[in-house]
């Protein structure tokens, strides 16, 4: 039994050790959070600080596989992350920016950049994510869609949520005046 408890503590320190070295365990520092219908679904802002710089990301979570209409969630490890920017302020108008595509008619589609990764943006390689006005009856949404070779993959976020993540950067900017 001490030869396990041993082994398992020596394994902890180690993982411990390399954790600065593995892109898996960086720090990443929550700005606001939102959760929907009871934690099934969340998004954030977060910061993921590199020596004196500061990176700022929107995940919306995971994303459904699919086609345009249907979209079955399938895979819960897998997260989009957007590049808001290196300051607060570029962070809070690319929110802005993003609410903005859910105020155009049904179907305006813009261009972003992001990633899908497994634990945090520094897993994987940036590529495009397409940010689509929904409307249906009482509710406008966007869309964040990365399109594969055959398929899909989505999820769409309410403007109010998107509004909610822009009221949460305003306040953490007032809170932390003088963070970047």
């Amino acid at each position: 039994m001490k030869k396990i408890l041993c082994l398992l503590t020596l394994l902890v320190w180690t993982v411990a050790a390399s954790a600065q070295e593995n892109p898996l365990l960086k720090q990443m520092l929550e700005i606001t959070e939102l959760e929907i219908n009871d934690g099934e679904k969340t998004i954030s802002v977060f910061d993921m600080p590199e020596a004196d710089q500061h990176h700022y990301y929107l995940c919306v979570g995971t994303l459904g596989i699919g086609d345009d209409f249907v979209q079955l969630h399938l895979d819960p490890l897998f997260q989009l992350f957007l590049p808001l920017g290196d300051t607060l302020e570029e962070a809070q108008a690319k929110l802005e920016e993003f609410r903005a595509v859910a105020k155009e008619p049904d179907g305006t589609t813009l261009e972003a950049t992001g990633c899908l990764a497994l634990a945090n943006p520094a897993t994987a390689e940036e590529e495009p994510v397409y940010l689509t006005a929904r409307r249906f009856i009482f509710t406008r949404n966007v869309e964040f869609s990365v399109k594969r070779q055959g398929y899909v993959r989505a999820t769409y976020i309410a403007n109010n949520e998107l509004g909610s993540m822009v009221n949460g950067v305003k306040f953490y900017r007032r809170i932390h005046p003088d963070e970047p």
